[in-house]
């Protein structure tokens, strides 16, 4: 008697090997395709929510005081060690938090000892009333982040360097309110930096005319950053907050020829004609480096007890690919 195989005496068919090798590289393609379109996702969502902003670092501490407002809002004082957890050695980020009312420090990720210290008595090296400017910002509503910009030492440092700071308004749940906040030194003087002093600049000329000039002027004020300041022109290109000077001081910025020849200031002019808002590109010379520097001169139309005029600033162009 022929005896038959045992899955033909079970009356089952025989399962091709094949089939169950494929199975389990199939599943992991699936979940590697799930979580790369995740990750997709996640970056085009922060993309859209920080666009305005060209450095890398800068959309990271933008995203880190957002969640850190986040988690303060809903756990308060429990948050802190959460906090904690959010600190960057590698990118010298950390966060701290004070009380609006009176600048008192109640969280410090860089130097616990600041706790119980208050900031409404310190001033940068250029006068700069920091608690005063937050508090300020915080409230903007041309200046979403509530950046504020400050000339001090990194800790323990020893040279002079410009901060960065995103500053957000909080409600802890007890309603105590306070701002949550944090920075980088040497972040890059970011496009929307200038956007918000020119813009600010703007609405203060609108509504105080030439009195507005004293406040525009000050080194203490929020339109001095990054070792530039706003400048404002007439309609015929003369001065009357010198650019570079950064005192009122007339001449004329139409016969101006960068490094390579351009004339920036007639160009932008040319452009206000038709437009609200121009940036235009300009070269100079570098003490730094044998190549020229290229900045970018960011301005808008406006008017100052009556007259037209030029409001704007002039910024070092992004440089720094890594920082991206």
């Amino acid at each position: 008697m022929e005896k038959k195989p045992r899955n033909e005496l079970e009356g089952k068919p025989k399962q091709p090997k094949t089939a169950k090798r494929f199975i389990l590289p199939l599943l992991a393609l699936v979940f590697l395709l799930f979580v790369a379109g995740r990750l997709v996702y996640l970056t085009k969502t922060q993309g859209e929510l920080y666009h305005q902003y060209t450095f890398r670092v800068t959309r990271e501490l933008v995203k880190t005081v957002t969640e850190a407002k986040t988690l303060l809002e809903e756990k308060g004082e429990k948050a802190f060690p959460l906090l904690d957890k959010m600190k960057s050695y590698q990118m010298g980020l950390y966060l701290y938090i004070y009380r609006l009312s009176d600048g008192l420090c109640l969280y410090h990720g860089e130097n616990p000892a600041l706790v119980g210290t208050r900031l409404d008595k310190f001033t940068d090296q250029l006068g700069k009333p920091l608690h005063k400017l937050v508090s300020r910002e915080i409230k903007n509503l041309l200046n979403r982040h509530g950046w504020v910009h400050y000339y001090w030492n990194r800790p323990h440092g020893l040279f002079l360097e410009w901060k960065s700071a995103c500053n957000l308004a909080v409600s802890l749940p007890d309603s105590t309110e306070c701002y949550v906040g944090g920075g980088y030194y040497g972040i890059g003087a970011e496009l929307e930096f200038a956007r918000i002093a020119v813009t600010d600049a703007d609405h203060l000329l609108k509504t105080g005319g030439e009195g507005a000039l004293t406040e525009l002027l000050a080194p203490a004020g929020p339109y001095f950053f990054h070792n530039t300041a706003v400048f404002l022109l007439r309609e015929n290109g003369r001065s009357i907050i010198d650019p570079v000077l950064k005192k009122r001081y007339e001449r004329d910025l139409l016969e101006f020829q960068d490094t390579v020849g351009h004339y920036p200031f007639k160009h932008l002019l040319r452009r206000l004609k038709t437009e609200t808002e121009a940036q235009v590109v300009l070269y100079a010379h570098s003490p730094l480096s044998m190549n020229d520097q290229k900045k970018i001169i960011y301005a808008r139309r406006c008017t100052m007890g009556g007259e037209r005029v030029i409001v704007g600033t002039v910024i070092d162009a992004p440089h720094s690919a890594w920082q991206r």
